[in-house]
């Protein structure tokens, strides 16, 4: 952390706690860099740091309940350690600014999705004893280029993999979703910008780089669409490995599905939201597909692609689902035979179209639901994964495994892998033969290995 190099009398901890999605992991990475030139240091420790900041999420009430409950333990640290600085920003902190630093004696500040290259400022008014709420959105021209260029220069190294934002915001309003309350409408990074960081990044030693976005394959600024973004960065020199989350199916199109043949960095896999098997929840999501179209996106991919694994999301329990609309997503999932879903019971968000549907179904009713579609496709990982074993995957090291002499690694379909009796090191690209299928991951041996490392 080069904490040697400072004056050890200035050098200030923070912790930052993240909840959610990517997309806050990846603005988690950029307050640590903002943060460092400010001589702050990243600490694991709660009870070691000068600063403590959550960053939440509200997709669902699940996690913004964590928020608070999170809170209510940092307001005993404070109360023993009283010069900490407690800050909220994220999804919950634009929803609920005021409400944070009303029911929170303990906050010193909050701050919203649009606000976090101004942590300096706010920390120094917070230094002088200052309560504060910058939850302001700004125009959307403002934060085109929403990572300002000097938040990824002379950085430290971010490891083999890597996130980077490209589109920031939703315009699809789904009935179900606050982001595009939270995050505001959408707006694409410039370009220059995001090659500018990618660049930055592989000279590091990245090797996959994950785009991310809210309806990331809808990218479009300068004149530059998703996949013409998708060329520039497959032609960057020593990128491996290149994926993107989370599409949205109405953009997934036939010069996309081509780019995933055409394009040596783009990997065989593919994140294909299905949100239900249903047409008529899907118009009640405001999802704007049917399940006709939905299969062809799916046949689109699979026709170029046999052996492309793809992921998906699925709410069960939307309100007005019957037992025949959840019949059809299982329908949907055995059918589809998805590689990976992230599923989830229904929960209301406020200010959303379907906080105010009638006929929400009953929690126990959700969960059951729920147990049905995980053992469903808990069934379909194994027999998927056994299929597998023999045959040969290219996997990039991640690191080493909690087993001894073993390390761990993915294929470019996302399959976890673990390799026994092995010296390679992160950023080791292998040829490795698949021995072994478990429920979550694949056992391999070694065939040859290609240090992809400068």
């Amino acid at each position: 952390m080069e904490e040697a190099s400072q004056n050890t009398e200035t050098v200030k901890k923070v912790f930052i706690q993240t909840y959610g999605c990517q997309m806050n992991e990846y603005d988690t990475e950029k307050m640590f860099e903002i943060l460092k030139h400010q001589n702050y240091f990243q600490t694991n420790s709660r009870e070691d740091a000068d600063l403590i900041i959550l960053n939440t999420c509200s997709i669902r009430e699940k996690a913004e309940n964590k928020v608070y409950s999170e809170l209510g333990r940092l307001r005993k640290l404070k109360s023993v350690k009283p010069e900490l600085k407690i800050g909220v920003g994220g999804c919950v902190a634009q929803q609920e600014g005021k409400e944070i630093l009303s029911r929170e004696a303990s906050v010193d500040f909050v701050f919203g999705t649009d606000n976090l290259f101004e942590l300096p400022e706010m920390l120094k008014k917070v230094s002088r004893g200052q309560k504060i709420i910058q939850t302001k959105r700004h125009a959307r021209q403002k934060v085109r280029n929403f990572i300002p260029e000097y938040a990824f220069q002379q950085t430290q190294h971010h490891g083999i993999k890597a996130h980077l934002a490209i589109t920031k915001g939703c315009n699809n309003h789904c009935s179900f979703c606050v982001v595009p309350f939270t995050r505001g409408i959408e707006v694409s990074r410039e370009p220059e910008n995001i090659l500018a960081e990618a660049q930055r990044l592989t000279s590091a030693g990245t090797r996959e780089i994950c785009l991310l976005g809210q309806n990331v394959n809808s990218y479009k600024a300068n004149g530059v669409d998703f996949v013409e973004l998708l060329h520039r960065l497959d032609e960057l020199e020593n990128l491996q490995r290149l994926r993107f989350i989370s599409p949205h199916p109405k953009d997934f199109h036939e010069e996309l599905a081509d780019a995933f043949v055409t394009l040596p960095s783009l990997c065989e896999q593919m994140h294909l939201p299905l949100q239900s098997g249903s047409d008529r929840i899907l118009r009640r999501m405001r999802r704007w597909y049917t399940m006709e179209t939905f299969y062809e996106k799916v046949a689109m991919l699979r026709d170029r692609l046999p052996e492309a694994t793809i992921s998906t999301d699925l709410i069960v329990g939307f309100p007005g689902e019957t037992e025949e609309e959840f019949e059809m997503t299982m329908e949907a999932v055995r059918t589809i035979r998805f590689d990976l879903i992230y599923s989830f019971k229904y929960s209301t968000r406020p200010g959303t179209r379907a906080a105010e549907y009638p006929e929400h179904l009953a929690e126990d009713e959700k969960s059951k639901r729920l147990q049905i579609l995980l053992e469903t496709q808990g069934k379909i990982v194994q027999e998927k994964n056994e299929a597998l074993v023999g045959s040969i995957q290219e996997v990039l090291v991640q690191g080493k495994h909690y087993r001894k002499n073993s390390i761990t690694g993915r294929t470019r379909g996302n399959h976890s892998v673990h390799i026994d009796d092995s010296c390679a090191i992160a950023g080791d690209l292998l040829s490795v033969r698949i021995t072994g299928a478990l429920q979550n991951s694949l056992e391999a041996e070694i065939i040859s290995t290609s240090t992809v490392l400068s």
